[in-house]
């Protein structure tokens, strides 16, 4: 029990630790001093370039992008048998690659101002490659790890790991693709996920939550299928959500207009499909005519109202202008 509660004391510092040190790094990458430190990095890697060795980086950085996650990804649902693993290995890919976006995003560093090696695209901070690197082999290693009872081998494995992960990170700044902060910031980052991953994945049993999770979307669907089968109201909603599609296609919408339209479109449907469920409940509840059923119906109705009126002001204050403009 000790040693399980030293373990976890040392996870956790180690999680807070790498969290703590890529939070002050996103917050001095664009100051002076940093920038300094990553030039002087970056000449000094570069001062040993050559065409062999160039060749060597432009390989070693592939092992992490897309073209080689992806179909080694695929390879491995399809080798592996045990569903727990492959629900984790997909998992992992997707949170990875998804963390990395988001943060790229609110950070928008651009990319060094030097003369790249390989042609890229995107944001800059923090290094998709190193995250995804220590990521997705980072758990293929632990998921290997368990398997093996030779030392020596574990050993060999880690340090195999360790070296191809680091030379994934070096051949980013080698080609002149990221600073050197881009890539240790990307290392924390995916060190401090990896462990609360791992740690999430030992805890997770598949023969129950995955069928508690399947069991809850197939009662939503159903429940979805059959409020629109028998409720009038919610054709109608649903015919007119089809008809504002059509109208934000035409009229060529912004993704911001159709963020908004998406989010009336759920408050009124799911305001719609809960003044069911009230109208179900009473009535089961209270078969006979009752002052206080009705009123609570009438209330449930009076909010799908509330939402329509809602929606129907959005609709007018969005599409209203760019009709006029038509004309």
């Amino acid at each position: 029990m000790k040693t399980k509660q030293k373990k976890k004391k040392i996870f956790l510092r180690i999680t807070l630790l790498c969290f703590l040190a890529f939070l002050f790094l996103s917050r001095i990458i664009f100051t002076n001093e940093i920038n300094t430190i990553d030039k002087i990095i970056y000449n000094g890697i570069s001062f040993y370039k050559n065409a062999i060795l160039t060749f060597c980086m432009k390989g070693i950085t592939y092992l992490s992008s897309s073209f080689v996650i992806l179909p080694l990804t695929f390879f491995l649902l399809v080798l592996l048998k045990n569903k727990k693993q492959k629900i984790g290995i997909l998992c992992n890919v997707s949170g990875i690659v998804f963390l990395n976006q988001i943060l790229k995003r609110i950070l928008k560093r651009n990319r060094p101002n030097v003369c790249p090696l390989i042609s890229v695209s995107g944001y800059s901070f923090p290094s998709g490659h190193a995250m995804v690197s220590v990521a997705f082999y980072g758990f293929l290693t632990l998921l290997v790890y368990k398997q093996l009872t030779s030392k020596k081998t574990k050993r060999k494995l880690l340090i195999g790991a360790t070296l191809l992960i680091l030379l994934i990170g070096y051949s980013r700044i080698y080609l002149g693709v990221h600073y050197a902060s881009d890539v240790i910031a990307g290392y924390l980052c995916a060190i401090g996920y990896l462990f609360l991953f791992s740690k999430a994945y030992q805890a997770f049993s598949f023969k129950t939550n995955v069928i508690k999770l399947i069991n809850s979307f197939k009662y939503a669907f159903t429940g979805i299928a059959s409020a629109f089968k028998t409720e009038r109201n919610m054709k109608i909603h649903i015919s007119i959500m089809c008809l504002v599609i059509l109208f934000g296609v035409v009229l060529k919408l912004s993704w911001i207009e159709w963020m908004i339209c998406i989010v009336c479109f759920a408050l009124v449907i799911g305001s719609e499909m809960t003044n069911t469920a009230i109208e179900t409940i009473v009535d089961i509840a209270m078969p006979e005519k009752n002052e206080k059923a009705k009123l609570a119906k009438d209330i449930a109705a009076g909010s799908v109202l509330v939402c329509a009126i809602a929606t129907f002001l959005i609709g007018v204050f969005l599409f209203l202008p760019k009709l006029l403009a038509l004309f």
